[in-house]
């Protein structure tokens, strides 16, 4: 529809052009031979105002490349009231063809015939009207109002067929356009006429002097208003400038307060911290950002406090933006230095946490027969799992934590129970099925996350509904919860006990994969069969690959 409409707009445009060229063109023709008449008769006053006119369109005024505005329509109504309409017309036409050799290489053909005809059309209307006003025996004051009324012409036709070029080409509306951009001109388009007539009256009493002697001042105003723009066109291209730098620079502190914003939300993460940092960096610069937070390694040097924290390499591709990268180097570099350096403390404050907890959650393996590592193993598996299923950083922690101690309920377990060689009897079962509630009332006095308290409380839970201490069904287990249980059955299973022998990792995934669906989450087995076949470190050995349970 849009395209339509544009082919609709060219139609108009190019038909004006058109009907203004043949009308010219009919016109011209018709008043070739009063022109002829007056080259042959008078050929030296001619030259004197086609020179005249000639030279005031040539020193019209470019308007910062907008259009350009000048005097040359005294000239052409001068010259019009002096020898007649074909005369003028006949110089309007020549002055377009004359501009155009000039401006060839930016104006185009087709503006270049509007052009001739709408100059020619414009000189000749004016001087039609003024010797259809006023008799040549008159004096020059009572072909004042015929002048008036001449110049009143030109401007018309000249104003209002651009103006009706450009509504057409825009789309806008004719008195929109003129109120717009030609109101303006038109006191100083209406003073061509009594200014031409005051040429000729000059020029009739004492010659070119008196011609040049009244043309003289508005030529020169033009010049001076010439000469002004060019000087201020580069006071206004400095202004630009400084626009554009402004503007960049306020770009540029927008990006940096979103950059350390986002930061100082990440601080206490190095793993977000990492990726928003590099993904930040890429985005502001346009190359590929790495951001290690070692103490070592290649790259600009993080300092933060004297100490290195890290570095940055700030890859320089085909859209890297050097520029940009040089104004922003110097506020980015501290600003992630601080915040590396923070989340390494925060990462330091996290792992002593952790180790507390592992140390108090060792305490319960003196009681129970496992070898030792067990709580920690139990978690890495569970976290490896989690973020596998996509687990954000702080519930990682939370899981983490909820690991290392979901069976801390035991400190209330007798150890006749917990070290028995054999199977627990009913009333053991009893007794041991009590400790995820112990669990959870010892954690539930701790300002801990609320994935802990589930972990401690519901990771014995089965997904048949026969486990313990809910009897929970399904997905009425939370997810974190049905995570520990897998963790820590395997860990069970390739643990040695007092009873049996601790199993290979495969036969282990094999009982694991006999159990899913009953015992254990489909969802969550499948999770630990890729962290099987990805992390195989986790499990202590170099494992061939696995397929994956349904």
């Amino acid at each position: 529809m849009q395209s339509a409409l544009t082919r609709s707009r060219d139609s108009s445009v190019t038909l004006l052009i058109s009907a203004s060229a043949s009308l010219a063109s009919v016109l011209l023709v018709l008043t070739a031979g009063e022109t002829y008449a007056v080259i042959r008769e008078r050929p030296g006053p001619l030259l004197a105002f086609v020179v005249m006119t000639l030279c005031l369109h040539l020193i019209s005024v470019d308007v910062y490349g907008r259009g350009r505005t000048g005097v040359a329509g005294i000239g052409a109504l001068a010259l019009g009231f002096t020898f007649g309409v074909g005369p003028a017309m006949t110089v309007q036409l020549v002055a377009a063809l004359i501009l155009y050799v000039r401006d060839r290489r930016t104006t185009r053909p087709h503006r270049v015939l509007f052009n001739a005809a709408m100059l020619s059309l414009a000189a000749g209307a004016g001087a039609a009207v003024y010797h259809a006003t006023s008799v040549p025996s008159w004096s020059a004051l009572e072909r004042f109002p015929a002048a008036v009324l001449g110049g009143a012409a030109f401007w018309a036709v000249n104003i209002g067929l651009i103006t009706l070029a450009m509504s057409l080409s825009e789309g806008g509306r004719f008195f929109g356009v003129w109120r717009e951009r030609f109101r303006w001109l038109t006191m100083h388009n209406l003073a061509f006429g009594p200014l031409a007539l005051a040429s000729t009256a000059a020029y009739d009493k004492v010659g070119v002097t008196g011609l040049v002697a009244f043309v003289l001042p508005p030529a020169l105003m033009i010049v001076s208003v010439r000469q002004y723009i060019a000087r201020t066109k580069e006071a206004v291209e400095d202004v630009r400038r400084a626009n554009e730098s402004l503007a960049q620079r306020n770009e540029d502190l927008q990006a940096l307060f979103e950059f350390t914003g986002g930061l100082a939300a990440r601080s206490h993460d190095h793993r977000a911290l990492v990726e928003y940092a590099e993904e930040s960096i890429s985005r502001l610069t346009g190359g590929q950002a790495h951001l290690t937070v070692e103490a070592e390694g290649e790259g600009i040097k993080l300092i933060s406090g004297g100490s290195r924290v890290g570095a940055l390499i700030v890859g320089e591709g085909d859209s890297f933006d050097t520029e940009r990268w040089e104004r922003l180097r110097d506020a980015v570099l501290p600003q992630l230095s601080t915040a590396v350096e923070s989340a390494g403390l925060v990462e330091k404050v996290r792992r002593q946490h952790l180790a507390t907890i592992a140390a108090l959650s060792r305490s319960m393996e003196a009681k129970d027969d496992y070898t030792g590592g067990h709580v920690e193993r139990v978690s890495d598996l569970a976290v490896a799992i989690a973020e596998h299923l996509g687990f954000s950083a702080p519930d990682l922690d939370a899981i983490e934590i909820g690991a290392l101690l979901h069976d801390i309920g035991k400190i209330g377990i007798p150890e006749s129970i917990l070290r028995k060689p054999g199977p627990l009897d009913a009333p053991e079962w009893e007794v041991m099925r009590k400790h995820p509630l112990v669990s959870e009332y010892i954690l539930s006095s701790v300002d801990l996350p609320d994935i802990v308290l589930q972990i401690a409380r519901s990771s014995h839970e089965r997904i048949d509904g026969k486990g313990y201490p809910d009897g929970l069904v399904g997905d009425e287990i939370s997810l974190p919860a049905r995570i520990v249980l897998v963790a820590d059955a395997y860990d069970a299973l390739t643990t040695d006990r007092p009873y049996r022998r601790a199993r290979p990792p495969l036969a282990a995934l094999r009982e694991l994969r006999r159990h899913t669906g009953t015992q254990f989450c489909p969802v969550v087995v499948r999770a630990f069969e890729h962290v099987f076949q990805e992390q195989p470190s986790l499990f202590g050995a170099d494992l061939a690959p696995v397929h994956a349970v349904g």
